[in-house]
């Protein structure tokens, strides 16, 4: 009996020490430098650079390609202005990731009644959503970012639900974050890198978008009294001081793109004729000078020419005449001479200007559209360093002025000054082409791949063919049963 006694007693100990031991082993073994949530500081400052860095990059490569403001003169860099059938998976990565940061930092502001970093992440999701929307048509919008809690395979939701859905929607998230803001100014921001923790910077920022969207869908619904409601508020950007972009560092990874680039990737883009003739058409010397550089016929002059410049056409491959007549990007963008043109851009106070001079064009809003014109185009300069004397001279041109007397010519104008002035801003040209038709893009004749006919979607990435290949071919169900470039979603 006694014998038993001390085995019980031995059996205990053995249990009583390694519960301790598996106490304290994991104890020794958690990482008290790992948090148990993201810094939300730290967090928001990743999104920030995140979107606006990525924004630049494929403004640089596939966005200038798309959007005519550069052409590839040889065929291995080609493939973009080309219009073959490209997924572009990178930037629906970085914008899924995006997103999902965001939404975290929504669900962490909400947890401790940050109002303003509530407001802030609301204004980044929607950002990346709209991305994902405009650039792929349908996408996972509802189920989406909900990876934590196992949901792999989110089914995709239509281009309007992303844009209206009251919950999570583009524009009911805008407006809320902007309610957010009105009711406590004075919030304050950690991780801020974009406007400091400015309560009326960004509510400026936020409504810009929101006419932006408004603006996008305005074919589809009545968007008159929320544009209006926007303009009447007045809390808009009032100059470009207070547009929405961030100056890149000079060291990678989040450089601006060509500064780092080989010197042979940056000696195959150049200026695209579109963009040329529309330099040319305007007399419009001081921006295509901030851009770009003489072509190498006429690379030793110094007065200024017209004609030591020119643009390429869309091409396969360019001949040894055309490469030599044809600019390069200048050497701001080698250098990081011209700061003001090598920021990151998302909305510009320009852009914001444009978008109510058509508004108020079509009769959706109040005002005069030949101020807002001018307006946009006073901004478009001051963005990238030159000034409003220089724009003023610009707008004494006969071909700038706005012909209010023809609303087609018009349109064209607005959306033709839009275009210039959103040079290494994504995907913002090809967008408004899609939505449009101005200006008048090349479809690249027989190098064109995509039946002589400008796209208006990326091809979804391939992952999503594997991975949620359910919801992928019901969604490619809706294009007929077949995935094309050529399907519109909504807009």
């Amino acid at each position: 009996m006694k014998k038993q006694f001390y085995l019980l007693m031995i059996a205990a100990a053995i249990t009583l020490l390694a519960s301790s031991c598996n106490k304290e082993f994991q104890r020794v073994n958690t990482n008290p430098n790992n948090l148990e949530s993201p810094d939300a500081a730290t967090l928001l400052s990743n999104v920030l650079v995140s979107e606006f860095y990525n924004n630049a990059d494929i403004a640089w490569t596939v966005g200038n390609g798309y959007s005519q403001y550069m052409t590839f003169s040889q065929d291995y860099y080609n493939t973009a202005t080309r219009y073959s059938p490209v997924t572009n998976d990178p930037y629906w990565n970085s914008m899924y990731e995006a997103a999902r940061d965001a939404d975290i930092l929504l669900s962490q502001a909400q947890q401790d009644k940050n109002i303003l970093m509530e407001a802030v992440a609301l204004t980044l999701r929607s950002y990346a959503f709209a991305q994902l929307t405009e650039l792929w048509g349908d996408i996972p919008f509802k189920q989406a970012l909900q990876g934590s809690s196992g949901k792999y395979t989110p089914a995709y939701d239509d281009q309007q639900t992303v844009y209206t859905d009251s919950q999570a929607g583009i524009l009911p998230s805008l407006q809320r974050a902007d309610s957010l803001l009105q009711t406590n100014p004075s919030a304050l921001l950690n991780g801020d890198l974009l406007y400091k923790g400015n309560v009326n910077s960004w509510r400026r920022f936020i409504n810009a978008l929101r006419l932006r969207y408004l603006m996008r869908i305005s074919s589809k619904m009545d968007v008159k009294s929320q544009m209006q409601s926007v303009v009447s508020e007045g809390m808009l950007m009032q100059n470009a001081s207070q547009s929405a972009d961030l100056t890149l560092p000079s060291t990678i990874p989040y450089n601006f793109p060509s500064l780092t680039e080989r010197s042979g990737d940056f000696n195959v883009k150049f200026l695209n004729s579109t963009l040329y003739n529309a330099f040319v058409n305007t007399s419009d010397s001081a921006r295509l000078q901030a851009y770009f550089a003489p072509n190498s016929n006429n690379a030793d002059q110094a007065a200024f020419s017209f004609s030591h410049y020119g643009g390429m056409p869309m091409v396969v491959d360019a001949s040894t005449d055309q490469a030599n007549t044809s600019s390069h990007f200048n050497s701001s963008f080698t250098t990081g001479g011209n700061p003001d043109v090598l920021k990151a851009r998302i909305i510009t106070y320009a852009e914001q200007e444009f978008i109510l001079s058509e508004a108020a064009l079509k009769g959706y809003i109040s005002g005069d559209p030949n101020t807002y014109y001018q307006n946009g185009i006073v901004g478009a300069y001051n963005e990238i360093g030159l000034s409003t004397a220089q724009a003023n001279v610009y707008l004494s041109n006969v071909n700038v002025q706005m012909n209010i007397l023809n609303q087609d010519t018009a349109l064209s104008q607005i959306i033709t000054q839009k275009w210039i002035a959103n040079i290494n801003n994504g995907f913002e040209g090809w967008i408004e082409y899609n939505r449009t038709g101005y200006p008048d893009f090349q479809t690249g004749g027989s190098a064109n791949l995509n039946n002589n006919t400008i796209p208006d979607r990326f091809l979804y990435p391939d992952a999503e063919k594997t991975i949620n290949a359910d919801n992928y071919k019901n969604e490619i169900k809706k294009m007929g049963g077949a995935e094309t470039t050529n399907y519109k979603a909504w807009w």
